[in-house]
């Protein structure tokens, strides 16, 4: 054989063997420029989301209770105010709709109130997890010499080759269940 065909031979192996453990290790092969992954599959399968989501599912549930208590103190209220609405006197009646009109306003600004506890709340069970996924990305793309690392989910990215995808090794990282097949629930 040639030296040139000894050499070609030897640099085919080792190109074959470094996408072969890059092939083994999962993802793209180490430099790549661009990778991405699927966020939302990623949250669906981070240890810890899943007991955030039952909290916060649990605690929005009860604020939706309470709201709806309020919600029929008023409907009671207008409907006793229409049954007496004949008998009472206008000053009576101008009383009993400035009351429904109170609790009217102090049902919007619990539930406005609520709304920002929600997001907040929200906030608190999640932003541990997303602060380890962020930090386990970051780490993936140091370690594999990625130069960028989009997410499928957001509106930018139209098309792009299932080979480039780390959602698992993300997940893997996380030491979260495996995320569904796309179209599985």
């Amino acid at each position: 054989m040639s030296l040139v065909r000894i050499t070609a031979v030897a640099l085919a192996a080792l190109v074959l063997g470094s996408v072969g453990t890059a092939a083994a290790q999962g993802g793209p092969p180490a430099g790549t420029p661009v990778v991405y992954i699927n966020s939302q599959a990623i949250l669906q399968a981070a240890p810890g989301a899943a007991e955030a989501q039952r909290t916060f599912q649990r605690e929005l549930d009860e604020w939706q209770a309470d709201l709806q208590k309020d919600a029929a103190v008023i409907d009671s209220l207008q409907q006793d105010y229409l049954r007496q609405e004949v008998m009472l006197s206008p000053q009576a009646r101008e009383q009993k709709q400035e009351a429904i009109r109170s609790r009217q306003q102090e049902a919007v600004t619990k539930q406005r109130e609520l709304e920002n506890r929600a997001r907040q709340r929200q906030g608190e069970l999640l932003q541990p997890i997303l602060d380890r996924v962020t930090s386990t990305i970051d780490a993936l793309r140091a370690e594999r010499n990625y130069s960028i690392v989009l997410d499928v989910t957001s509106q930018g990215v139209v098309a792009a080759d299932p080979a480039l995808d780390v959602t698992d090794l993300v997940v893997q990282r996380l030491g979260g269940a495996a995320p569904a097949p796309e179209g599985t629930p």
